[in-house]
């Protein structure tokens, strides 16, 4: 068995959760019923009180209150609720099941995930893009092949903590430590799912969206996120000190592809943003609040 298998093969990685999965199963057939998708989705009465917290919070800003799962597709759409069920329903599984973890580590994963997905669907609204959702999601989900790794070893994960700390990149680390890097993990998971290909492009590319063979606009949405994140304190020990986000590879993709980028002024434009970020708490207080 090669190291990747041995870090995603536990009970928690092997298989999606099952309301995922039935979703996923159901969108492969063309003449989907919607409202064989929201019996699926409503049969788990803890994810569907998540997701209608989610469709009728500031993140959507939906003139009506939405009610019912029938009543979110119709609202949001099938894509991206779908994409919204995905991403609350892993989320809300390994958050629970990695709290008996290494709690400070833990918590500063989390943190990253929700604020990287709130920064990508923020920065996707600023500049007028319909990515339907997969930005939020694979903002969710783009480091985690770094969860499997620390559900694999906390304990060598704080050795490439340490590392990171003594000035070394978390991809310099993970290689000394664990001989693979966190997106290539990541991918054999998003496979082993059989996620959507957008969102294991992210999750595969994040860390150089150039190299991306497709969704490259996508992928750098969520990587210029990422490293916003990461120097407003809101980082995973990826050992990124400073950023000149005007000359990043990732930035200058997404100007490449959104001719509205190439006049911006750039720290008006992350001023803004950062004042989106502060709002990141909101979608994690929702996902990790139980339903009552």
């Amino acid at each position: 068995m090669s190291l990747i298998e041995s870090l995603i093969e536990t009970q928690e990685f092997a298989t999606l959760p099952p309301v995922a999965a039935k979703v996923l199963a159901l969108l492969e057939n063309d003449n989907i019923d919607i409202r064989d998708i929201s019996k699926v989705i409503e049969a788990d009465a803890s994810l569907t009180l998540k997701l209608l917290r989610v469709a009728n919070s500031p993140l959507y800003a939906t003139r009506t209150v939405i009610n019912s799962i029938h009543q979110a597709i119709i609202t949001l759409g099938l894509n991206r609720l779908t994409n919204i069920v995905l991403g609350v329903s892993i989320f809300s599984k390994f958050l629970m099941s990695s709290q008996k973890m290494a709690a400070e580590l833990m918590e500063r994963f989390w943190w990253h995930a929700s604020c990287t997905g709130m920064v990508s669907k923020s920065l996707s609204v600023k500049t007028n893009r319909f990515y339907k959702e997969n930005e939020f999601v694979g903002g969710l989900l783009h480091d985690i092949g770094k969860l499997a790794m620390l559900q694999y070893s906390a304990r060598k994960y704080y050795q490439v903590v340490d590392m990171v700390n003594a000035g070394a990149t978390d991809i310099e680390a993970e290689y000394e430590i664990f001989g693979v890097a966190h997106p290539q993990v990541g991918e054999e998971i998003a496979k082993l799912w059989k996620l959507p290909s957008e969102l294991t492009t992210i999750i595969a590319h994040h860390t150089n969206p150039a190299e991306a063979p497709n969704f490259k606009e996508l992928v750098a949405a969520v990587r210029v996120a990422d490293l916003l994140c990461e120097v407003w304190g809101a980082g995973f020990y990826e050992g990124v000190r400073t950023l000149r986000l005007d000359t990043h590879p990732a930035w200058l993709t997404l100007v490449d592809n959104i001719v509205e980028l190439q006049d911006l002024d750039v720290e008006v434009f992350t001023f803004e943003l950062e004042q989106e970020f502060k709002k990141s708490s909101e979608f994690l207080n929702i996902i990790s609040k139980e339903a009552s």
